[in-house]
């Protein structure tokens, strides 16, 4: 595990398994009709979001209850196509999550294996977004984790972690 404190919120990354993870929100992956397989009563609140909005954008997050997941919340993100989406899906998941007064949040890689960003691109647009999110706006936000599936992503994650650590204090 490596970490930063910043505005007394920790950034995290480690490798394990985020449907395990103990935190308070999990932010995943979703598509624009919010199919999860978190269980049936995560499927009747999405499908309940659904019939209120339509449609959810690219870039945007919702927040419903945890499921068969170890959270209180599960924020599901539709990050969409392209780096903006990534860094607008990243930074609206914060947004909702210090609305609900959520206190810690895991994320996985965003996009890695949804539309191909590779761990260099997801890391360089992540972590840069949760820090200037932190530094710009943060109130309850006292523990943000990035959780990796594996040691490759982690080695790039940690590049990034440190190259952000070494520009705030140089």
């Amino acid at each position: 595990m490596n970490q930063i404190t910043l505005n007394n919120a920790v950034i995290e990354i480690f490798v394990g398994d985020l449907v395990n993870a103990q935190y308070s929100s999990i932010a995943i992956s979703t598509n624009s009709r919010l199919l999860k397989e978190a269980g049936h009563k995560i499927q009747v609140e999405c499908n309940q979001i659904i019939s209120k909005r339509s449609n959810i954008p690219m870039g945007s997050a919702v927040i419903t209850s945890w499921g068969k997941l170890n959270a209180n919340f599960i924020i599901q993100v539709r990050a969409g196509h392209d780096q903006k989406k990534l860094m607008l899906a990243t930074w609206n998941s914060l947004i909702l999550a210090e609305k609900e007064g959520i206190s810690s949040i895991a994320f996985p890689p965003i996009s890695i294996d949804v539309i191909g960003f590779n761990a260099t691109i997801c890391a360089g647009i992540m972590i840069p977004t949760i820090q200037k999110y932190i530094l710009q706006r943060n109130i309850n936000l006292k523990n943000i984790s990035i959780c990796l599936e594996s040691l490759p992503e982690y080695k790039e994650f940690e590049r990034v972690l440190t190259a952000v650590t070494v520009s705030l204090f140089s």
